[in-house]
């Protein structure tokens, strides 16, 4: 009885929460499915060559947590065959944007512009926003274009939001401290004569790229909003999917495109859950997202996302289950093909530690009965759950 009632108290949170979303963001983990709210907005998720890293599975975990979104999986292929026809707001993750234009090949290229200009919303994070610059190959959404070669390494950086800027994401003004990897630092240009823009927000403070000095960020853009044609965009050079913290500012650039503004209803979770760390380097398109999200609602499973940063710092001694889905081939062999790396999972067997690999996932891996490799495609659950 007492965990019905808290179970009830969840829901009647969440719902009090979806009220008031245009003024505050709230996460909330609730004991089952479905509390009865439709979606109102339909977001495609751009997963392809390009998109890769953490970044990607945040987003997705983010949106599909949420009653409020409708969350579709897109790669170059869908776009070209037209199913962004229906969707609202087109959203393209971190990676390398270069790659992410390239596979969808000039008829995507053209379909995502068109898309934009009778009336779609374009959301573009760190390589989706180096994809919105105005330069030739990119889609010239907004009248700035990025600096070349001026961008720092991974690093926290200071981030401090206009009044105005605040107020179209629903959140806090003033200063965010956020995950920043390889971002554009923008410059403004001529206009494109597609509609007005804004900056939301800037930088106040700076990162070196590797052992070159910093290029000075102090003032720079980190969030442009404006409109092309009848559509919105908004971009941002920073990672707001990545850190809880700034979850609010993730979600707050759903509400400043749509008028919607999320808040996920996670799923409930095990008092001792098994800790699954999902490796996300390799990989490219949606299957291994579907595959992360079918864990994620696993109650007895605490999925965690992890790349090579992660192991890296060591994180790898968290985790019971690692799982290695099938990915990029050559992602696989530059990093997990290496010494260190392969020390960090034979230790990370020695513990105890158990791998569950699919597909290209399984190449760089030593022979170890805590190993098991699946056929690409099939699910991962029963495997990690045994």
């Amino acid at each position: 009885m007492a965990i019905k009632k808290v179970l009830g108290w969840v829901w009647l949170m969440a719902l009090i929460s979806l009220l008031f979303s245009c003024a505050s963001t709230s996460t909330v983990r609730d004991g089952g499915e479905g509390i009865g709210i439709a979606p109102e907005v339909k977001v495609g998720l751009y997963l392809d060559e390009g998109c890769r890293g953490n970044g990607p599975f945040f987003w997705a975990r983010l949106l599909a947590c949420s009653p409020q979104v409708d969350l579709v999986l897109l790669n170059g292929k869908d776009i070209r065959e037209g199913k962004l026809e229906g969707i609202q707001l087109l959203l393209c993750p971190g990676g390398g944007g270069a790659k992410q234009i390239g596979a969808m090949k000039p008829e995507g290229f053209a379909r995502v512009r068109n898309f934009v200009e009778e009336g779609g919303c374009y959301l573009g994070i760190c390589a989706g926003s180096y994809n919105a610059m105005n330069r030739e190959g990119r889609f010239a959404f907004l009248p700035y274009d990025y600096i070349q070669g001026a961008y720092g390494k991974l690093a926290d950086l200071a981030v401090d939001f206009t009044e105005e800027g605040a107020k179209m994401l629903g959140i806090q003004p003033g200063r965010h401290i956020a995950r920043y990897n390889g971002g554009n630092i923008m410059r403004a240009t001529e206009p494109t004569g597609k509609g007005e823009s804004q900056v939301l927000a800037v930088y106040k403070s700076s990162v070196s790229h590797y052992d070159a000095a910093p290029y000075n960020f102090l003032d720079t853009p980190a969030v442009v909003f404006g409109q092309y044609g009848k559509g919105k965009v908004l971009v941002t050079s920073f990672h707001p999917e990545s850190y809880e913290s700034t979850h609010d500012i993730a979600l707050g650039c759903i509400y400043a495109l749509t008028g919607v503004k999320p808040v996920p209803v996670y799923p409930g979770q095990a008092q001792h859950p098994l800790r699954v760390g999902f490796f996300s380097l390799g990989c490219v398109g949606p299957r291994a997202t579907h595959e992360m999200l079918a864990l994620d609602r696993i109650g007895a499973l605490d999925v965690d996302i992890f790349s090579v940063h992660e192991i890296d710092v060591g994180s790898l001694r968290h985790y019971d289950v690692v799982v290695l889905p099938d990915g990029d081939e050559a992602s696989y062999k530059n990093y997990l093909g290496k010494e260190f790396y392969k020390e960090q999972f034979k230790r990370f067997l020695e513990r105890g530690g158990r791998i569950v690999a699919s597909g290209n996932g399984a190449q760089y891996l030593p022979t170890h009965p805590n190993i098991q490799v699946l056929p690409v495609g099939e699910p991962f659950a029963k495997a990690v759950m045994k």
